[in-house]
């Protein structure tokens, strides 16, 4: 069920192939044509270049790409030499080094076409989202994001990621996020089963990973925007984690090692303070706020931040950021997942999860409590009518979600309120077996009792955003968990 995400060619390929793919897709557009050591060319403008690398911004579609000096021709290699300084863009008056004053110097930095002047947070979420290539995840009239995952690590800043996202929170960026080497997409354990622990050597090479990349990262910064200064996280996921900080006008550049957990990036704007905490009043009136009552008898939450968890079994993390960003907690799930101890590939249980973010969930005024829900329609109203998803314990079977689908599908389909209603045969409820193997989490965000059914909500991108289940489809593969937030 998971969805494998794409990123553009130009930032999946590995830099040896990403050489060919360019110079395959030349134009006629007048531009200087640049030619590579096997004879293939290029129509695009110098744009800068160091002892090793020259930039190009293509003509016909104004990307701009690095290339290893290397591969060109002899005479392009002599142009870029001799053309250097008269090529290169000044940096604007009064900056420091040009990284701090041209934006087109940080998207060379950081191999992403990602400003187009010095401010990311005036422009629309979507629009940036274009430029990266990155697909939709979910959208609220609160929450927008996007996020990609790529096949195999793709290079940014001298060594490579797996996955970048972009949130938004009332039509404003609010973090970009780059992740590199990480327990969850970590190609060697990445579809590795709990019961096949990552032996000595193979951890000893992720730690290796880990200790590159952050060095990578943090030389590359350094060299452009200068000494970093230390970041103090808060929040209570803070163990063993050490983060630098650079400042370029008004955005902050945020690399983290969390040992033997990951290696991120992120950018933030530079003044971004922390939310307000709100008392419990206020909590209780803004979840009633965000319930939709239809006219066919749903009730729904449908104002839930998306989260893929893309490929691995991040399903617990994944589904605690949803709810925590939902009451105004920012989280993102690789954090939960190093605070929760989750396992190479993903993997990690409810119980181990919520005792791990009790801290952090406390400092903001909250807790998370199990819930002892009977998975009725009242039992799942009693949460619902206040607003408050329950995330809860299933096993996500290949018929439970054959039904999912179905029913929800024909739910799209139907004009009259009495076709909702649906009982299940004897053969599918037959078919309606748990299955310890696919243990899963997701939110329930809503009920119909004239239908008897309830909402579901998959950390799977958009498509699953909401879909509708009979309640003796729901009840036959429970894991009769369920956890919700508290005050």
């Amino acid at each position: 069920m998971n969805e494998s995400l794409m990123l553009p060619p130009f930032i999946l390929t590995r830099p040896a192939a990403l050489v060919a793919l360019i110079f395959l897709a030349a134009s006629a557009a007048q531009a200087r044509t640049w030619t590579d050591t096997q004879g293939r060319s290029l129509e695009a403008d110098y744009v800068s270049s160091t002892a090793t690398e020259v930039t190009v911004r293509r003509t016909l579609d104004q990307r701009t790409f690095t290339l290893p000096l290397a591969t060109l021709s002899t005479a392009d290699r002599e142009w870029v030499a001799q053309n250097t300084a008269a090529a290169s863009p000044a940096p604007d008056s009064g900056s420091a080094s040009a990284p701090s004053g041209d934006f087109h110097e940080l998207n060379n930095l950081l191999g992403l076409p990602l400003f187009v002047d010095d401010t990311l947070w005036d422009d629309k979420p979507a629009d940036v989202a274009a430029r990266l290539n990155l697909p939709l995840e979910g959208k609220t009239d609160r929450f927008e994001g996007y996020r990609g995952y790529a096949r195999e690590p793709f290079p940014i800043l001298g060594t490579e990621a797996h996955m970048i996202s972009l949130q938004a929170a009332e039509s404003r960026i609010t973090t970009l996020t780059v992740q590199f080497t990480n327990r969850g997409d970590y190609p060697p354990f990445r579809d590795r089963e709990y019961r096949f622990p990552p032996s000595k050597a193979e951890l000893k090479t992720f730690e290796d990973a880990l200790k590159r990349d952050f060095e990578a990262v943090s030389a590359k910064l350094t060299a452009a925007l200068g000494e970093p200064k230390r970041e103090i996280a808060v929040g209570g996921l803070d163990a063993g984690r050490r983060s630098l900080r650079w400042e370029w006008g008004a955005h902050a550049l945020l690399a983290s090692h969390d040992a033997e957990q990951m290696v991120s990036l992120k950018i933030v704007p530079s003044d971004r303070a922390a939310a307000p905490r709100l008392a419990d009043e206020q909590v209780r009136r803004l979840f009633k706020e965000r319930i939709t009552r239809k006219e066919n008898g749903d009730v729904v939450l449908d104002q839930i931040p998306m989260v893929n968890q893309g490929p691995k079994g991040y399903c617990v993390p994944a589904t605690f950021e949803r709810y925590l960003r939902y009451a105004g907690i920012p989280a993102d799930m690789y954090e939960l997942a190093a605070a929760g101890g989750t396992d190479f590939g993903g993997g990690t249980t409810f119980t181990s999860m919520a005792r791990s973010l009790d801290r952090f969930v406390r400092r903001q005024g909250r807790r998370l409590e199990q819930a002892p829900v009977k998975l009725t329609i009242p039992g799942i109203a009693r949460y619902i009518d206040e607003g408050r998803p329950l995330i809860w314990g299933l096993y996500s079977t290949e018929a439970f979600n054959a039904v999912a689908d179905l029913n929800t599908q024909r739910r799209l389909a139907s004009t009259e309120m009495f076709d909702l209603k649906r009982s299940l045969t004897p053969a599918e409820l037959a078919a309606l077996a748990p299955d310890p193997r696919t243990a899963h989490a997701c939110l329930i965000i809503g009920y119909n009792r004239k239908t008897n059914e309830v909402a579901v909500s998959d950390s799977w991108g958009p498509h699953f955003q909401e879909r509708w289940v009979p309640l003796a489809a729901a009840q036959k593969i429970s894991q009769d968990e369920f956890w919700v937030l508290a005050w």
